[in-house]
């Protein structure tokens, strides 16, 4: 039996409480998250027994879980990209900041993939002017 992490059951639930249908909702997660997705009789137990409480407390777990091979990751990328970028754009008289940001959105773009980061940034800009008007 599949175990699904607690983004997916959160996204289902959400998408089930704004009113889709379940057929709806497992092409949304195999599109958004790039598996197969659940059953309909396994989102139907997930909104009979979940709640947003419980899947915050697994996703802070999920999360925990993670977060030592998170830290080396990070430390390891700082000292092998960020700080070597930045001196070279020190010397070239580049803005610091501006390399930094290119260079925080490479390594996302890098773990996403080109599609999702495009979809993300896209989706996050069209948020954004939404909410200033």
């Amino acid at each position: 039996m599949a175990r699904f992490r607690a983004n997916v059951k959160l996204y289902a639930l959400d998408e089930r409480a704004n009113g889709k249908r379940w057929r709806e909702i497992q092409k949304g997660i195999k599109e958004r998250f790039d598996v197969e997705p659940p059953t309909v009789r396994a989102m139907q137990k997930w909104e009979k027994g979940l709640n947003r409480v419980v899947l915050s407390h697994e996703l802070m777990q999920e999360a925990e879980r993670q977060m030592p091979a998170a830290k080396l990751e990070v430390s390891q990328r700082l000292v092998q990209g960020l700080i070597p970028l930045l001196l070279e754009a020190k010397d070239a008289g580049q803005d610091l900041e501006l390399a930094g940001w290119k260079w925080f959105f490479a390594l996302l773009e890098t773990q996403l993939g080109s599609a999702k980061f495009e979809y993300i940034i896209s989706e996050y800009l069209a948020e954004r002017t939404r909410t200033k008007q």
